[in-house]
């Protein structure tokens, strides 16, 4: 598996810069994942950017007070101009290939060239420049995790990704407590359905915990709380870490969402499974022997899919590296 941080993004786009044509004249984003690593590209290189919708009705976003490298005519389609387009990431390239006839089609008179930070094999044909590869279906990037397609098939936290953790004085597993549930402010709202919220809250705060989902538009199929009477008594137990990782080592999930840095290299570590914290934006790796022990668990035939997937992953890695000299 594969994971893009932030900070990956950046470094990678340091990367991609000396690639690039130093002719460009414009920088254009498309929406939405495309607009970050745009705007980086564009502040790099100190020329003017806009999104493609801006783009296409030829308007171009303001620039402040900071004065550019090239300038651009305030209708963008009065002359030619070198014209970078710009998305996170190609893969199959459906999206791309929609762009590439739509601008076919308007005939328009510029120069134009598509980048992306990372391209699959499959998707690499479609773009004049990309800076690294990235295996098909095996990738996961910071920007996007929490609106991914798979996470019906995930497991997620709630205090600390849904919704602010609570603070010591609200953490009296009374009416503060209470209240704390009732009113606590989101914070990332999954767009779909999620396969299963597993959360340290004691399970006679379900009916508070189930209205606040609702509250907020949150779909689940299952909410798995913990068993413990009291606050007391589920510290005694070890926390949350231990009894979320039991549970998501039973589970056919594929991925859990945690906010706690610790509790996410507990959860690893009992699942054998991969963990991304919130918190710290970083994808948290289960060790060799937790992911055999998780591996035996299924079976024969679970080696044989790993065997073959390292075997994949490392002919992709000398591909890529073969690329990149």
């Amino acid at each position: 598996m594969e994971f893009k941080s932030y900070a990956d993004l950046g470094a990678d786009i340091i990367h991609l810069l000396p690639k690039l044509p130093r002719d460009i004249d414009l920088v254009v984003g498309i929406p939405r994942s495309g607009i970050a690593p745009a705007a980086m590209i564009g502040l790099h290189l100190n020329v003017p950017m806009t999104d493609l919708a801006g783009f296409l009705e030829g308007r171009v976003m303001a620039n402040g007070q900071r004065r550019m490298r090239r300038s651009v005519p305030a209708d963008l389609h009065e002359r030619p101009l070198n014209v970078l387009i710009v998305d996170d990431a190609v893969g199959k390239g459906e999206q791309l290939r929609k762009i590439r006839e739509d601008l076919a089609v308007r005939n328009l008179k510029h120069n134009i060239k598509f980048a992306v930070i990372y391209a699959t094999s499959v998707g690499e044909p479609l773009v004049d420049y990309y800076s690294r590869r990235v295996t098909p279906l095996r990738h996961f990037f910071a920007w996007n995790i929490i609106h991914h397609y798979a996470i019906n098939e995930w497991c997620f936290d709630m205090d600390g990704v849904l919704c602010r953790d609570c603070s010591v004085e609200e953490d009296d597993d009374g009416s503060k407590y209470r209240n704390f549930l009732k009113t606590c402010e989101p914070l990332f709202l999954p767009t779909m359905k999620i396969g299963w919220l597993i959360t340290s809250r004691l399970e006679k705060y379900r009916p508070e915990t189930e209205a606040w989902l609702k509250r907020h538009g949150v779909e689940w199929d299952n909410l798995l709380m913990h068993p413990a009477k009291t606050l007391e008594q589920r510290r005694a137990e070890g926390g949350g870490g231990p009894f979320k990782g039991k549970l998501y080592k039973k589970l056919p999930a594929g991925m859990f969402i945690e906010s706690s840095l610790g509790e996410a290299e507990q959860i690893a570590r009992i699942s054998g499974k991969y963990v991304f914290c919130v918190d710290e934006q970083e994808m948290v790796k289960p060790n060799a022997v937790s992911q055999i022990r998780a591996l035996s668990r299924k079976g024969p035939r679970a080696y044989l899919r790993y065997a073959k997937r390292m075997i994949g992953n490392l002919q992709h890695a000398r591909k890529n590296s073969a690329g990149l000299r």
